[in-house]
């Protein structure tokens, strides 16, 4: 005999309202009813229905414009990614470090791979002056790391898919940090 969890109003009208956005009953960029429309066809009261709708904002999965109203969101956003990855990062743990470079790998590689079908003559122009930039063992690790992670933003722009550019930029951040490290422990002796 299956458990039936219990749930909260506030989280049966984020399921209820993620369910119609995911059927298409409220599509992207459509406007939800008001709140005063939710609240008498839930049944809910004003703080639950605000609850949820605070919820469904933070996620990225709603937007509202004050005094337009509130709007399914049209397209992944970055943020609202890197807030549902931020608890998975601990580049001081080996093991999730270990699967943090793994995805990045497929990541990128699929990037670079959409980049090199897509890209325009301009772009490829914009990759290849990155790439003559002039590197010596003078070059500060910092300045490296930065090119490296620059070459890769470039890919995922190149890569003309909005969707993998936003889980590109909702890992930029953690990237970064991974690279700094990386190029550190190559480039400085006391660091290896």
């Amino acid at each position: 005999m299956p458990i039936i969890q219990k749930t909260s109003t506030v989280e049966a009208v984020v399921n209820l309202l993620t369910s119609r956005i995911h059927t298409g009953i409220y599509p992207p960029g459509s406007k939800l009813p008001s709140e005063r429309c939710l609240q008498m066809e839930f049944g809910v009261g004003r703080l639950a229905l605000r609850e949820a709708l605070s919820r469904l904002n933070a996620m990225g999965i709603i937007a509202t414009a004050h005094g337009r109203g509130t709007f399914v969101q049209d397209g992944v956003k970055s943020e609202a990614l890197k807030n549902v990855l931020i608890p998975h990062f601990a580049l001081d743990d080996p093991k999730r470090l270990a699967e943090f470079v793994e995805a990045r790998a497929m990541l990128e590689s699929e990037l670079a791979g959409l980049a090199a079908q897509r890209r325009t003559t301009a772009e490829l122009r914009s990759l290849e002056k990155l790439l003559d930039r002039e590197v010596s063992m003078d070059t500060p690790w910092e300045e490296i790391a930065d090119l490296d992670l620059k070459f890769h933003q470039l890919l995922a722009d190149f890569a003309d898919n909005p969707f993998l550019a936003a889980m590109h930029e909702a890992l930029i951040s953690h990237i970064h940090l991974f690279l700094r490290g990386f190029v550190k422990s190559k480039t400085t002796p006391s660091a290896v």
